[in-house]
């Protein structure tokens, strides 16, 4: 049998909810079943990127949900930037090595995982997370193009259909 040559990079938390800040599971209460079916069904390995949120000075097991500016002013941005340098180098390894980087797969709404769409309290503004916006820097700086992809539990079909497209190469 033959390996599969496909791969997803998913934040951390589709695969351990336990890392969100307090009051935020809301997708699922461990794991993201969506995501992980749609993996096992195409036979796409899944590479969780570590959570920059979690692993910040400021934030941590336990830690109150905060927004993009509160984090840029807390260390977020260091240690985003310091993931995406890593999780970019292991994508080109990857790549080098003949294996397809379908997508990188963030949490819409996360002021570090966000693709498209930010929480500014009471509105939904356009906008990237902090890690979102590290790693997009270094993919450029390495020269490797790969789409993202924002999860968010109100969207299951919209998820379905960029997953579907991204598999199929739409």
């Amino acid at each position: 049998m033959n390996r599969s040559n496909k791969c997803l990079f998913i934040s951390h938390c589709l695969l351990a909810q336990v890392v969100m800040a307090k009051g935020l599971v809301k997708l699922s209460p461990a794991i993201v079943k969506q995501v992980v079916q749609f993996c096992m069904d195409n036979d796409i390995n899944i590479f969780q990127m570590p959570c920059p949120e979690f692993l910040c000075a400021a934030g941590g097991p336990g830690r109150n949900a905060r927004g993009k500016g509160w984090y840029e002013k807390n260390g977020l941005r260091e240690t985003s930037s310091k993931i995406a340098k890593e999780q970019a180098k292991y994508m080109v390894k990857l790549t080098r090595a003949g294996l397809e980087v379908l997508a990188i797969i963030g949490v819409e709404f996360s002021p570090a995982c966000a693709t498209i769409y930010l929480n500014k309290g009471r509105s939904i503004v356009k906008g990237k997370g902090i890690y979102i916006e590290e790693l997009e820097r270094e993919l450029k700086l390495q020269k490797l193009q790969v789409p993202f992809i924002g999860v968010n539990q109100r969207w299951k079909r919209k998820l379905e259909k960029q997953l579907d497209e991204v598999l199929h190469g739409c």
